[in-house]
Formats: C-alpha cells, sequence, structure tokens
C-alpha cells in the first residue's frame, strides 16, 4: 500500500465491484454502521500486521493510564498511533521525538473519534539496537545527576575478612570467585542467591543489595558478580533499580559482570569495576596477597626499633646510676632538709611581721570607730531635733496670736453685715416655694405660696391680692 491512503484504496474497491450490485440497504444507515463498514473494510484490505516506518513526534505518556501516545510521519504522510500500557511497559527505552522507528502493529478505526490509527505492538529504533538507545539514555541521566562521579564513590577496604557474594549458585562466576578465594581460608564468606538473568532479576538484585545493608556492620565488602553472555543477557545490570540500589549501598561494592569488553551500567556506579568475576575475587584480595611479606617488614622494622629503644634506655639507666644522688643518697637528704629549715624560719618571720602590721590597722580603724560612733551621733541629733521642736512651737504660736488679731475684727465686720443681723434689726425676706428671693412684687401672683423668714423663725402664707403691695407708695 506504498504511496497510496485509505481514500485511494476505497476508490479502487468501488471500481472492483462496479458490476456487483450494490450490498448498502437503501434506508439510511447510522454512523455506527457507517463506521463498522470502514473497519471491514480496512481489516479486508489492510494485513493483520504492518511493519512501518518513519519519525515519530508528540510523544505523549498518559500518566494516568500509562499508554503511549505518538505520530508516525514521513515527509508526505502522518498516521496518529497509540501504545498501550502492556506493551509500553516493556519497552526498555525512552521514545522520544525525532526519533526514526520501525513501529509494528495494526490498523483500525477509532470509532469515538472517526478516525484511524495505528495500534503498535513493538517499537524498533532504526540504525541503533533498543536495548543499545536504553542503555545511552540510562547513562545519560545517571551521569547528569552524579552517580559516576569518582567523589561519590567508597574506598575499598585494605583487609576485608566478611565478604558477600551476589550471584546465582549456579553460575560459573561463583566457581571463578571461589578458586581465588580458597587460598585465603581465613576470609568468612557468605552467598546471597539471586538469578542474574531473566524478567525480574533486576528487582531480586536490587532487593538483595538493599537487604544487605539493613544491617551494614556485618559485611566488609561486596562482590556483584555473572559471567559472560550478550547485551540481553547482561540487561538486568543495565536497569536503573539496579544503578540506584548500588549508589544507596553503606557497604563498597565490586562488581564483575561479563567479559572484559562489557561494560555495564551498574559497573559505572559501583566503588569498583572489575572487568571479570575472577578479576572482581582478585581485587578483593589485592592487599592480602601480600600480608606475609608485609608483616615480615614490620616485624624486622619492629625489632630494629625496640633494640634502638633498648639501647637508649639502657644509656639513660647508666647515666642515672652515675649520678651523684645515687652514689651519695644522704646528702641530697640533709640539703633537703637543711633548706626546709629554712624555709620554715622564712615563713615564721614573714608571719610575725604580717601579724603585728594586722594588729597596727586594726587598733587604727578602731580609733576611727569611735569618733565615728553612731550612740554619739543619735545623741546630738536628737538634743538639735528637741531644740528645734522648741522652736517650731514658740514660732507657730506667735504666728497664731498675730493672725488672731488680724481676723477677729474682720469677723465682727462679716458678723455685722451678715442677713441674721440685718433679720434682728426687723428686717425680713420672703421667698417662694423654689426659694427664690421676692424682690418686687410683679414676681407673685395671687395663690403662690410664699415663705417669710424672720430672725427668730419662718411664717407661711399665700398671695390674695398682689395690688395690696402698693400700699407703701
Amino acid at each position: 500500500m506504498a504511496g497510496t491512503n485509505f481514500f485511494d484504496f476505497l476508490e479502487s474497491q468501488g471500481r472492483r465491484r462496479e458490476e456487483i450490485p450494490a450490498a448498502i440497504p437503501p434506508e439510511p444507515i447510522t454512523v455506527t454502521q457507517l463506521t463498522q463498514l470502514i473497519d471491514r473494510a480496512i481489516k479486508s484490505g489492510v494485513p493483520a500486521t504492518v511493519h512501518v516506518k518513519g519519525e515519530i513526534s508528540n510523544v505523549n505518556l498518559h500518566r494516568t493510564s500509562g499508554h503511549l501516545y505518538f505520530t508516525l510521519k514521513d515527509a508526505n504522510a502522518c498516521i496518529d498511533s497509540v501504545m498501550f500500557r502492556s506493551e509500553a511497559e516493556r519497552l526498555k527505552f525512552d521514545p522520544e521525538d525525532g526519533m526514526e522507528m520501525l513501529v509494528t502493529g495494526s490498523v483500525r478505526v477509532y470509532a469515538q473519534r472517526g478516525r484511524y490509527q495505528l495500534y503498535a505492538t513493538n517499537l524498533q529504533p532504526l540504525g541503533k539496537g533498543a536495548l543499545e538507545l536504553a542503555f545511552q539514555q540510562l547513562q545519560a541521566k545517571l551521569e547528569k545527576e552524579g552517580l559516576f562521579s569518582p567523589e561519590r564513590k567508597k574506598l575499598l577496604p585494605q583487609f576485608p575478612r566478611r565478604i558477600v557474594i551476589v550471584t546465582s549458585r549456579q553460575t560459573a562466576a561463583l566457581q571463578d570467585i571461589l578458586k581465588v578465594f580458597q587460598n585465603f581460608p581465613w576470609l568468612r564468606l557468605s552467598l546471597f542467591h539471586v538469578p542474574v538473568q531473566g524478567d525480574g532479576s533486576a528487582e531480586l538484585i536490587a532487593d538483595a543489595l538493599r537487604t544487605l545493608n539493613r544491617d551494614a556492620s556485618r559485611f566488609d565488602l561486596i562482590l556483584l558478580a555473572r559471567g559472560g553472555g550478550s547485551l540481553e543477557d547482561l540487561w538486568e545490570f543495565n536497569e536503573e533499580i539496579v544503578a540506584r540500589a548500588i549508589a544507596s549501598s553503606r557497604i563498597p561494592i565490586i562488581t564483575g559482570v561479563g567479559h572484559e569488553v562489557d561494560v555495564s551500567i551498574a559497573d559505572l556506579v559501583a566503588d569498583y569495576h572489575a572487568h571479570t568475576p575472577t578479576e572482581a575475587a582478585q581485587v578483593a584480595v589485592a592487599q592480602w596477597r601480600g600480608a606475609r611479606e608485609t608483616l615480615r617488614m614490620s616485624e624486622a622494622r619492629l625489632l630494629r626499633s625496640l633494640r634502638v629503644l633498648v639501647s637508649e634506655s639502657k644509656q639513660r639507666l647508666l647515666a642515672a646510676a652515675r649520678h651523684e644522688f645515687f652514689r651519695r643518697p644522704l646528702d641530697r637528704v640533709n640539703q633537703l632538709r637543711q633548706l626546709l629549715d629554712d624555709h620554715q624560719r622564712s615563713f615564721l618571720l614573714h608571719a610575725t611581721r604580717q601579724l603585728r602590721e594586722t594588729h597596727s590597722r586594726v587598733d587604727k580603724i578602731a580609733a576611727r570607730l569611735t569618733i565615728v560612733d553612731p550612740t554619739h551621733i543619735v545623741r546630738l541629733r536628737r538634743q538639735r531635733l528637741k531644740a528645734i521642736s522648741h522652736q517650731l512651737a514658740f514660732v507657730a504660736k506667735r504666728d497664731i496670736e498675730r493672725w488672731k488679731s488680724f481676723i477677729e475684727p474682720k469677723a465682727d465686720y462679716l458678723r455685722a453685715l451678715s442677713p441674721q443681723a440685718v433679720l434682728h434689726r426687723g428686717y425680713s425676706i420672703t421667698t417662694n416655694k423654689k426659694g427664690d428671693v421676692l424682690r418686687d412684687a410683679k414676681s407673685v401672683k395671687p395663690g403662690d405660696k410664699l415663705i417669710t423668714r424672720f430672725a427668730d423663725g419662718e411664717v407661711d402664707s399665700t398671695v390674695q391680692d398682689s395690688k395690696q403691695l402698693s400700699l407703701f407708695e
């Protein structure tokens, strides 16, 4: 079908059937029926499985469903494509826009959108294998994160005694490792059996490394090994889950995977990359190989150092033995006794002088205290306070008499001017019930209640005729 499209195919089918009576019923059909006719036409004219090469674009991995959607195109045409989750999870690489792919799948109609699309079951990169592409993608990703950095790698122990081998017990790699270790019977070896090939092996290898690290103090070193094989056989050591388990291990890890030419992602992350399982075992015991010679050399250096130390100590002892103290020890004792007597006399003289000076200072302080005795000061202050009290009483009495002679005439004058004195002279004060003083006849009216105050009492009255007030005019 190269160079033709779906509508050309339908047109050719129509010409081929011109002599055959139309199978479409005379009644109108539904959209669903028309879509089914198109789907049957595609299935009858397109092989069940097609292999299509082209460039992928608009790559979109749906987060919820896990389906992979993309467009496959060449210079003149394009087709929408989908790879369902079950097939997409088996891809070893991440499809990206612009990759040239060989897509295997089938063409069917997507009825809900009314269009045909390619349902992919496999993607194969053109120009390089899928595993090689996946290796390069993961290598670039982990290198960017710094997992291959030498600064991150742990130092291998010089003399490891507790070594655990992570591999399958049926592999030749295990036998090669044990041949190296048989010359070192003092080593405590452990085997953690895991499958090293096949689906799911990567997860088991990663679980093994995590399990060993739960009690990292039990082991000094981990050997992760596998014999040679194809890229597909060794692929479990190129999985991201294994690489991250190696990177997070607290126990140093040596990898020996495949042959000398094989390099896996696990090798790049490991603390030491041995090219074969045998080399991995040799690296682990490298320091042990020269341990006897190292011990002999250390023993010789220690003996030389001890001889020098003994000789120097002997010379110091002889010099001490020839010292005057050991020849006449009582002379030194007598010197020290005389020195002690001298110090004692000096101390007594100094103490006596200090005591006399202290007594003199105490006498001076006592004399000063007598002068400033607080009892004497209180007696003087009390006498002064008494004199001041007498003086204040005299001044107060004199001031009172003076103010009295000044105030009494004014009091007599005020009493003469007071309203009570006026009342005693025969006058009266008339007020209404509110207490207002009545100063003229216009301020009252018949029926008002009045109070007239005299010097010796009050009289209540009622106004009957205001004109009576003009009697005195």
